[in-house]
């Protein structure tokens, strides 16, 4: 006996006082560009320029998450309104309490943590481009 569960997608409300599509998106890029901005600063020997902007980032995707419907935040809408907020905001302020109180480092820890920065970037910019693959291979609109 085999049983298949259907689940209900929510929808955005389409109509002319809608949002367009790609605007539902804009809170869920401006944290992803914080963050990979932040990765590249991190690359580039300033650690703490990066790690502010990754954790401006991040209290920024809080602030959106509580203050913006869920029809205009995209991919920062995963569980529930308290547990999203309160995930990024411990997130944000634990990086910013290490880019304040981690020492400046030496050349060669530098160069050590500016690798793992690209390595982890270039980890996140392969998967957006096989989601996008994926996605485009299988019709469905991205």
């Amino acid at each position: 006996m085999s049983t298949q569960v259907h689940r209900r997608r929510r929808k955005a409300p389409r109509g002319k006082s809608a949002a367009p599509q790609w605007l539902a998106r804009l809170p869920y890029l401006i944290v992803l560009s914080g963050v990979g901005g932040g990765l590249a600063l991190c690359a580039l020997n300033y650690f703490r320029k990066g790690s502010g902007l990754m954790a401006a980032a991040l209290l920024f995707g809080a602030l959106a998450r509580l203050l913006l419907p869920e029809s205009q935040l995209g991919l920062l809408a995963n569980r529930s309104r308290q547990i999203d907020c309160w995930t990024m905001v411990v997130l944000g302020e634990m990086v910013a309490f290490v880019a304040l109180s981690i020492p400046p480092m030496n050349k060669t820890g530098l160069i050590g943590a500016g690798a793992f920065g690209a390595l982890i970037a270039l980890a996140m910019v392969g998967r957006g481009v096989r989601l996008l693959l994926v996605r485009r291979r299988d019709g469905s609109p991205g």
